[in-house]
C-alpha cells in the first residue's frame, strides 16, 4: 500500500476525516494528505499512504486550481459562510468593473492569510487566536496567482452580485482571502461561497474517486504520481551504500531534482537535492520490495 489515493472530497468532511477513514479501511500504519480542504470545500485530495508519506511534501509545493463562487456584499469572520456575516450591503457593479478588478487583482504577489487558516505565528496557529478573539499582527505572504477565468457572468442572487471563477494559484494562495480583497477593489466587500479544489499540479480531479467507492485498485504508485522524475542507475556498490542512506553528490549525478535511484532497473531508493550538487534519500526501499 505504498502508493497514492486521488479522492473526491465530499462536502461536510474535514481532511483528517478523509485521512482517518481511508486508514481505517485498508489498515494502514500511515496516512496523510497533500494539502488541507475545509470542511465544506471539495475537490481533489490527494492521500498518502504508508511510505508515500514520505513525499507529500514534493505535492504540497505544488500550484493548485480551484472552481469558487464569490459572493458580493457580504463580509463574515471566516471570509465565507460558514462563519458569522458581520456585513450585509447592496453592491450595484457592472462586468466591465468586474474585469478591471480581476485584472488589477491578478498584479498582487503577496496577500494576507485569514485569521482562520493553520498558519502558526509565535507558535500558534491564526485559527486558535480567532477562537480565542486574540489580535495578532499578520504579515503579508508571498503567492502567485498564475491565471483567474470568468465561468459565469454576473448573476443577482437574494439581491447579492455573485459570479464564479477558475483559480490558478500557488501553493499558500488563499481563495478566501481573495474573494475579500476582490471585493475590497469593488468598493464594498465579498465572501466565499463555494470552492472546489479540481487540480494539483499535473493531477485533475476527473482522476479523482469518491470516497464511498474507493477500493484498493484505486491505489496509484510512485511512479504514477511522480512520471516526470529522473531515473539514476548504480551499480552493487553504490546500491549497497544508498540503502544505508549515503548522500550522493556530482560524481553520480547533476540535476535539481528529485529523482528514483534504480539497482538493476529496480527501484531502490527516492533522492532529493539538498544544495548544489549533493542529494539525500527522501524514501528507500527496503530489500524485496
Amino acid at each position: 500500500m505504498d502508493g497514492f489515493f486521488l479522492v473526491d472530497k465530499p462536502k461536510g468532511m474535514t481532511s483528517f476525516d478523509v485521512v482517518y477513514r481511508i486508514k481505517k479501511q485498508f489498515g494502514l500504519k500511515k496516512c496523510g494528505h497533500s494539502g488541507t480542504l475545509d470542511p465544506n470545500t471539495t475537490g481533489l485530495l490527494i492521500v498518502a499512504c504508508d511510505k508515500a508519506t514520505k513525499l507529500l511534501k514534493l505535492l504540497q509545493a505544488k500550484d493548485k486550481i480551484y472552481d469558487a463562487t464569490i459572493c458580493f456584499g457580504y463580509d463574515s469572520n471566516t471570509l465565507d459562510f460558514d462563519g458569522t456575516i458581520t456585513k450585509d450591503i447592496v453592491m450595484n457593479f457592472d462586468e466591465a468593473a468586474l474585469d478591471l478588478a480581476l485584472e488589477e487583482i491578478q498584479k498582487r504577489k503577496t496577500q494576507l492569510p485569514p485569521m482562520v487558516s493553520a498558519i502558526k505565528v509565535n507558535g500558534h496557529k491564526l485559527y486558535e487566536y480567532e477562537r480565542k478573539q486574540v489580535s495578532v499582527l499578520l504579515a503579508e505572504r508571498p503567492i502567485e496567482l498564475y491565471s483567474i477565468k470568468k465561468l459565469s457572468s454576473l448573476r443577482l442572487v437574494n439581491q447579492h452580485l455573485e459570479v464564479d471563477l477558475r483559480i490558478h494559484c500557488s501553493k499558500g494562495f488563499y481563495v478566501r482571502s481573495f474573494a475579500k480583497d476582490l471585493g475590497i477593489i469593488l468598493q464594498g466587500c465579498a465572501i466565499l461561497k463555494e470552492l472546489r479544489r479540481i487540480a494539483s499540479g499535473s493531477h485533475l480531479l476527473e482522476h479523482a474517486t469518491s470516497l464511498t467507492c474507493l477500493q484498493e485498485a484505486n491505489l496509484k504508485n510512485i511512479q504514477e504520481i511522480f512520471p516526470n522524475f529522473g531515473t539514476l542507475e548504480v551499480d552493487d556498490y553504490i546500491a549497497k551504500l544508498v540503502r544505508n542512506g549515503v548522500t550522493l553528490d556530482e560524481r553520480q549525478t547533476t540535476t535539481t531534482e528529485p529523482f528514483f535511484v534504480t539497482n538493476h532497473q529496480k527501484s531502490i531508493a527516492i533522492y532529493e537535492p539538498i544544495e548544489k550538487n549533493r542529494y539525500k534519500p527522501i524514501l528507500i526501499y527496503t530489500e524485496g520490495e
